[in-house]
């Protein structure tokens, strides 16, 4: 009875992790599906807004979500120390918390009803935002340089090792397949 009870706590225990891990593959998969759609919802809403600050808001919104969400992929995908700054993750959580506020701020500055407060609150918040969207777009280009100059290096190396190995070889072609150590 004590062998059964323990073969089915063990199936029981394999069961939960499996089922654990399908759901997590399915949310994850689901999130990169409807993270899609909510960029684009932002990307239509904002093409049949009429022209004003409103709009405006609107538009800064989807630039910022956009750089965000390219910034976070190549954040995500970077090894560590890959940027001037060995934590990518707390870069990445850093930017996520900015774009959080400024974001806020302006769903907040498009519920306005006046236009002339929409526009003098977009005049305020309007540059921290496309400062924001700079350094977002500065970190992917400090990652692709950096990750090129890895590459540069791996390669002369490899350039270099592959030099070696032919001169070896001739080497041991010139003594008659003889090998002297």
């Amino acid at each position: 009875m004590t062998d059964f009870l323990i073969a089915a706590s063990v199936v029981f225990v394999l069961v939960a992790v499996g089922a654990t891990l399908v759901a997590w593959r399915v949310v994850r998969r689901a999130r990169r599906r409807f993270g899609g759609w909510h960029a684009r919802y932002l990307d239509t809403r904002t093409r049949f807004l009429t022209p004003g600050p409103r709009r405006d808001a609107a538009r800064l919104r989807y630039r910022l979500h956009a750089e965000l969400a390219a910034t976070t992929e190549m954040l995500t995908t970077a090894p560590q120390g890959r940027i001037f700054r060995a934590d990518a993750a707390a870069v990445l959580q850093e930017l996520v918390t900015a774009a959080g506020t400024l974001d806020t701020e302006l769903a907040g500055i498009e519920r306005f009803m006046d236009a002339g407060q929409q526009r003098d609150a977009l005049a305020t918040i309007a540059p921290q935002v496309q400062q924001l969207i700079d350094m977002t777009y500065s970190a992917r280009q400090t990652i692709l340089r950096t990750a090129a100059e890895d590459r540069t290096r791996q390669l002369s190396e490899l350039r270099s090792s592959v030099a070696a190995q032919a001169a070896a070889l001739q080497a041991y072609q010139r003594r008659d397949g003889e090998l002297t150590l």
